[in-house]
């Protein structure tokens, strides 16, 4: 495969309120998403815990719509394998296919990454007129199908009321998104929380500090834990007594009895609710 077979280009265009032109901080929250998306995907392909890829920007034009194009660059080629970027490259463009064709994505595809995905294309229509990715082989219109389709993967399982805990960090106020992290001593590596207008000043107080937050939780299947929280109130608490997963291991081998691992977890979600 050759080099240009592995460029990728964003083209955005904006609103007609905007003269067709795309805003400073929209563009860059979409191409945030699409650097945090294309970072996932290295991560799966290489099995590491950081991208062995970096982007060089080839192409930048605004004719209106705006387009950026990126080169993928190993960050150390003598360590990689050769075709890394090619697998990088297909399996980035194999996943937006199948979202736009309402396939199955990849198992070890997880909501993180789907969530990047979701968030770069939501809001067309409305944030921005019309987005696409593509290479030299493939074009992937980010529109209402692609958004409704993304949507329908991060979509929660179950859910239900009830409270949490964790560090409160990464506040994110920008466009209509209302958004925080708490990241958790137990569990998840961290839980996405949406929350109510007028409490932004008392969320940037809280920055940094343990909290207990209390809402509508929300699971994948066969998760004890809920990967996001519709937060209706949160408080600042100390809690210094939790300890660590690594801590727990192995302290209670017969902690499910006779039941299933899956009919042990959908128990103990309930009773915690």
């Amino acid at each position: 495969m050759n080099e240009s077979a592995n460029l990728i280009t964003l083209k955005v265009e904006g609103l007609e309120s905007e003269r067709g032109h795309i805003t400073a901080d929209e563009f860059l929250d979409r191409f945030t998403h699409l650097l945090n998306a294309l970072n996932g995907i290295d991560k799966l392909v290489g099995q590491t815990g950081s991208p062995q890829l970096y982007y060089r920007i080839v192409n930048a034009t605004h004719d209106s719509p705006l387009q950026i194009t990126l080169e993928p660059i190993l960050k150390k080629p003598a360590m990689s394998r050769r075709n890394y970027v090619d697998q990088c490259h297909a399996r980035f463009f194999q996943e937006l296919t199948a979202i736009k064709r309402r396939e199955p994505v990849s198992e070890d595809i997880d909501t993180g990454l789907l969530e990047h995905l979701h968030d770069l294309a939501m809001g067309v229509g409305r944030d921005f007129k019309s987005a696409v990715l593509y290479n030299d082989v493939a074009r992937i219109e980010l529109d209402k199908e692609f958004e409704e389709n993304i949507s329908r993967l991060v979509q929660e399982e179950n859910h239900s009321y009830g409270a949490f805990e964790g560090m409160l960090e990464a506040v994110n106020i920008h466009g209509g998104r209302r958004r925080f992290w708490l990241y958790p001593k137990l569990g998840p590596q961290r839980v996405r929380c949406d929350f109510l207008p007028g409490t932004s000043e008392q969320l940037r107080e809280a920055l940094g500090r343990h909290v207990r937050v209390v809402g509508l939780k929300y699971f994948r299947p066969f998760s004890p834990f809920p990967f996001r929280i519709s937060v209706k109130e949160f408080e600042v608490i100390d809690n210094d007594e939790a300890v660590s997963l690594h801590q727990l291991g192995g302290v209670a081998p017969n902690a499910t009895g006779e039941m299933t691992a899956v009919e042990f977890v959908r128990k103990i979600r309930n009773e915690w609710d």
